[in-house]
């Protein structure tokens, strides 16, 4: 698997409600040993000793998700499913398109459910509009994790794979969450937007030119 983290990790996340210490979301793309586009999506945060309890009222903002799915359900000829945790296996799982309120998605580790928002239960190539997930195993606490460049603690929230190579294909997605205080009761919310894609090398150029253009004339 090549890692490719992006030059703009930190500016994915286009908009977000500064709520208490959500910092906003984050995205790191891979290409994966199959050869197709992988993202990670994290909530960060700046302070430690939180925990998260679900995400819900997903948006798709503009563009494609596009998800591929390479699970059990596609293997009996079915679209798909954004579980994870036993309804995919270990080898399949950097090349599947799954959600996580525990920062996991192996079998045991997993503890996550699909809210009724979901079409079908989940069984959708993209996340609808509408869709959330949340903590599945409330006495087992879903900690926020050091890591990552905004604020210092991160948890991933999903994995989106695309097929083959996406340079050029972009689409932008929103989500509200909800966590708490460890030893605490009391929800706190947060909301923000992120984008999936990269550009064209053409873009890119383009890009650059008018940056160039921009300290010309000053």
């Amino acid at each position: 698997m090549t890692r490719f983290v992006l030059a703009t990790v930190a500016a994915s996340t286009l908009a977000s409600a500064a709520s208490a210490s959500f910092t906003g979301y984050s995205v790191e793309r891979v290409i994966t040993t199959g050869g197709n586009s992988q993202y990670q999506v994290f909530a960060n945060f700046s302070a430690n000793n939180l925990v998260f309890l679900n995400a819900f009222s997903f948006v798709n903002v503009s563009g494609n998700m596009n998800a591929r799915h390479q699970d059990f359900l596609t293997a009996d000829g079915e679209v798909g499913t954004w579980q994870a945790g036993s309804s995919v296996s270990a080898a399949d799982r950097p090349e599947d398109s799954w959600v996580t309120a525990s920062g996991l998605a192996t079998s045991s580790g997993w503890g996550s459910a699909l809210d009724p928002g979901f079409t079908n239960g989940g069984i959708v190539q993209n996340i609808n509009n509408g869709a959330g997930w949340y903590d599945a195993t409330p006495g087992t606490a879903n900690p926020i994790q050091a890591g990552g460049t905004q604020g210092g603690y991160r948890i991933l929230l999903a994995q989106i794979v695309r097929s083959g190579d996406d340079v050029g294909q972009f689409s932008t997605h929103s989500m509200q969450l909800a966590w708490k205080v460890a030893g605490t009761t009391t929800a706190i919310f947060g909301n923000g937007s992120f984008q999936i894609g990269v550009p064209a090398p053409g873009a890119m150029a383009l890009l650059g030119l008018a940056g160039l253009a921009g300290r010309r004339r000053r």
